[in-house]
């Protein structure tokens, strides 16, 4: 059976399935569905976020790596290096006290210097760190922002390394006056090397309180009654936190003194012969309401018995003698007290300081002279390990010049001992 091609009409066989004369195909083609697999798309659309996402986090951490970062703080912070934490924190304390602010009583007439502590500890051991983080400083400076109509301004000054407390400790010092005014605040910058700025902050409020002074002219204080008489009307009366000024007469008290409510200065006075205050018997000072105060120029004169001055609050004793007593000065409770340019002589002990507390302050005990006593100095328990400074003090004719049972650091440079 025949058929004719449908492109040139030439008579074709039936199972033909092209035209021999015009060389065409006569079987029409049928256009097949290529399968496709449905997932494929969306996976590549997963697999581009995928790669995008890679390549921002990339970004993200080269970027953080390459740029300095700032931080920002009161008090302490927490500081990441090479896989190590550091704890840096400020105080106006020789403990390392996180201590943002400290407000602090100043009187009109008062000079006074603080310090500012930069103390860095290891995060998880709390040993010091200090030397190996200074490692990996560029710069650390300190200033200071006050009122600026301070008729007395503050002056700060540059950080200095601070061994005596920590190895690692930085110190930088101000100076004011009663006339300061505050909020004084403190901003350490410590620059890194890697380019981070540390921004570390404190802040010392100055409060100004009154001061009574109390001359013999004005009060009777010639004898020992009269003086214990106005140191129980004056710590009933005078609130704190006014602060009381004893100035008393070149007197001999035939007696003692006795301080327990609330701290009171002491300044004695000589007269034309040179006969300074003195008190025959012994002189307590153990103020419930307790601050750092002073006691100077007084004399303790014993008959070989008794201690002749007991400390048992925060005192700097200057310019003061003691002689003929079982023990000259005792630092006991738990406070300090800090001899200055003191004289000890002919006693069983001079100076002993045995205080259970954990407060110290000032390290120096500079100035004294130990002379002819049984035991000089007797340093049964003293609350710290820290460097004790005998600069410019003298030792000589003592049966024993120093006891140590506390180990303490005794720093002897420019000290005689004869």
């Amino acid at each position: 059976m025949k058929h004719d091609c449908p492109h040139c009409g030439a008579s074709l066989w039936s199972g033909a399935s092209f035209c021999p004369y015009c060389a065409r195909s006569i079987r029409p083609r049928q256009e097949v569905d290529v399968p496709v697999r449905r997932w494929v798309g969306p996976l590549k659309r997963a697999l581009r976020l995928l790669i995008l996402a890679a390549l921002a986090a990339a970004a993200v951490l080269l970027y953080d790596a390459a740029t300095p970062d700032v931080y920002n703080a009161s008090g302490e912070l927490i500081y990441h290096l090479n896989g190590q934490d550091y704890r840096l924190l400020l105080t106006f304390r020789n403990l390392p006290t996180p201590e943002a602010e400290r407000t602090m009583p100043v009187e009109a007439d008062g000079f006074y210097e603080r310090s500012s502590k930069l103390f860095i500890f290891h995060q998880d051991s709390g040993t010091d760190a200090g030397q190996m983080f200074y490692q990996h400083t560029q710069s650390v400076q300190v200033r200071v922002f006050q009122p600026p109509d301070n008729p007395s301004p503050v002056i700060c000054q540059p950080p200095i390394r601070g061994e005596e407390l920590s190895e690692g400790l930085l110190v930088s010092s101000l100076e004011f006056t009663g006339q300061s005014r505050g909020p004084v605040e403190m901003e350490w910058t410590i620059t890194m090397k890697n380019g981070d700025t540390i921004f570390l902050w404190q802040t010392l409020n100055l409060q100004s309180v009154d001061t009574l002074h109390c001359y013999p002219e004005d009060y009777d204080m010639d004898t020992i009654e009269d003086l214990q008489a106005l140191v129980d009307r004056l710590q009933k009366e005078v609130p704190l936190p006014t602060v009381i000024h004893l100035h008393l007469p070149p007197v001999q008290y035939q007696g003692g003194l006795t301080i327990d409510r609330r701290a009171i200065q002491l300044s004695g006075s000589a007269d034309e012969q040179g006969r300074r205050t003195s008190f025959l018997g012994p002189v307590v000072l153990s103020p419930e309401q307790n601050s750092l105060t002073s006691i100077q120029s007084i004399d303790f004169q014993g008959n070989g018995s008794g201690t002749g001055l007991t400390i048992e609050a925060d005192y700097r004793v200057k310019d003061c003698r003691f002689t003929g007593w079982d023990v000259g000065m005792l630092i006991g409770g738990e406070n300090w007290a800090d001899p200055i340019d003191c004289w000890f002589e002919d006693n069983g002990v001079g100076l002993r300081f045995d205080s259970a507390g954990t407060y110290f302050n000032y390290t120096d005990f500079t100035g004294n002279t130990f002379v002819n006593n049984g035991i000089g100095m007797d340093l049964v328990r003293v609350p710290s390990n820290h460097t004790i400074r005998l600069a410019q003090s003298r030792f000589s004719g003592n049966e024993e010049d120093i006891l140590n049972a506390t180990d303490n650091i005794l720093s002897t440079v420019h000290v005689i001992f004869e």
